[in-house]
C-alpha cells in the first residue's frame, strides 16, 4: 500500500475521557472515538458505476469482472461483505490487503496475496490524498470493499506510467480490512503519581510532557534490583500484552536530566510496530509494556541499567535515565 500510495500521490486541551461511562471492552473504547473521516453513522457513497463491478473467486484470490471502461465523476465505495469489528473513524492505522485494477482496461496491478501474509499497515488521515480515509470511513474491520477513484482524483488526469494508467483511467481497488487500530490511548483515566512527569493530552491524543528535571527521578525495585518505575494514566480494556507480541504503539522518549526529547512516533506522524521481547528493545521498555492492556497510556522511568547503560546512544548521553510516554494501540494478529 505504501508503494502504491507513493506512486499514486508522489494550546493544549485535555482529552476528555473521564466524562465517559466505564470503558470495559474493546468496542467501548472504539465507541468513544470522534469521527475524522466524515459521517461514520452512514455507509460511504455508492453509485451505479461501482454497482456494475462483480467480485468472485475465493477469499484468498478474488477475481473482478466489469465492462470496460468503468468511469465515475466521484469516489464510490461498495461494501462487498460486511465485517463485525470496530469501524474506521480516521486518524488511525488500518491493516489491509488490496487489489488494484485499471478501471479503463480491467488490468490488475500490484495485488497482495489476500491470505494475510501480504497485509499492509496504512495510516488513514482526513487530509490524505487520494481520500482513502473518506472512502473507508464507517467501514467495519473484517469487511471487503470496492472503491472506485476517478482519474481526476487518483492521479489528477496525469496518468501513472509505471502502473500503465492512462490520463483518463479511473482506478478500482478491492480491499480486505484485516484490523482497525485505536488512534490514541482510550480507557479509564487514573491519577498521576507524585514525582512522575506531568502529562497533558491534546484533543487528538498527542501528549505534552513536562519532566521535573530538578527532582530525583522515581525509583522502583524488583527482586532487590533497580527496576522500571511505572504509572498508568489511562487503563485500556483491550487484550493484555505478553512478551513476544508484535504491538502497534505511539511513544515519545526523553532524558530525565534535561528533559530533552530524543525520539517520538507522534512527531513522525505514524505509530511504530515493535516486537516486545528481550533483545529487540531495551529491557526497561519491555518491562513497561508487558502486562499492560491495549488502549492504555503509560509513563515509564527507566534507570540506566535497563536502558543503554554506560554506552551513549545517538543524542542520549551515557548513564542516562530515560522517560517514555507510550500509547498501546493494538496487538497485531
Amino acid at each position: 500500500m505504501r508503494k502504491l500510495l507513493a506512486a499514486v500521490s508522489a494550546a493544549v486541551l485535555a482529552l476528555s475521557l473521564s466524562s465517559c461511562s466505564s470503558i470495559d471492552s474493546e468496542q467501548a473504547m472504539f465507541d468513544t472515538l470522534k469521527p475524522a473521516c466524515g459521517d461514520v453513522t452512514t455507509q460511504p457513497t455508492s453509485g451505479r458505476e461501482i454497482d456494475r463491478v462483480t467480485v468472485g473467486g475465493t477469499d484468498a484470490a478474488p477475481t473482478v469482472d466489469f465492462a470496460t471502461p468503468l468511469s465515475s465523476k466521484e469516489v464510490q465505495t461498495k461494501i462487498l461483505s460486511e465485517g463485525t469489528g470496530p469501524i474506521i473513524t480516521g486518524n488511525q492505522t488500518v491493516s489491509l490487503e488490496y487489489l488494484g485494477v485499471n478501471a479503463g482496461t480491467g488490468d490488475v496491478f500490484q495485488p497482495t496475496s489476500f491470505d494475510g501474509s501480504g497485509a499492509s499497515v496504512q495510516v488513514l488521515n482526513p487530509d490524505q490524498e487520494p481520500g482513502f480515509c473518506e472512502a473507508l470511513g464507517s467501514v467495519h474491520e473484517g469487511s471487503r470493499v470496492a472503491i472506485l477513484f476517478p482519474a481526476s482524483v487518483i492521479h489528477q488526469n496525469q496518468g501513472i506510467e509505471q502502473l500503465k494508467l492512462g490520463k483518463n483511467d479511473d482506478v478500482l481497488f478491492i480491499m480486505q480490512i484485516h484490523k482497525v487500530y485505536l488512534p490514541y490511548a482510550v480507557g479509564n483515566e487514573r491519577a498521576g503519581q507524585t514525582g512522575f512527569p506531568t502529562i497533558v493530552r491534546a484533543v487528538n491524543g498527542i501528549p505534552g510532557v513536562k519532566i521535573p528535571t530538578e527532582s530525583p527521578f522515581p525509583k522502583a525495585s524488583k527482586d532487590g534490583q533497580e527496576a522500571t518505575a511505572l504509572e498508568v494514566l489511562i487503563e485500556g480494556a483491550g487484550r493484555t500484552v505478553t512478551e513476544g507480541d508484535s504491538v502497534l504503539l505511539h511513544y515519545a522518549g526523553y532524558t530525565w536530566a534535561d528533559g530533552a526529547k530524543f525520539d517520538s512516533s507522534w512527531d513522525k506522524g505514524t505509530p511504530a510496530t515493535f516486537t516486545i521481547a528481550k533483545g529487540q528493545l531495551i529491557q526497561g521498555f519491555v518491562d513497561a509494556v508487558v502486562g499492560q492492556k491495549v488502549g492504555s497510556q503509560i509513563v515509564a522511568v527507566i534507570p540506566p541499567n535497563l536502558g543503554y547503560g554506560a554506552q551513549a546512544q545517538g543524542t542520549i548521553p551515557a548513564n542516562s535515565t530515560l522517560v517514555f510516554v507510550i500509547d498501546i494501540l493494538g496487538i497485531q494478529k
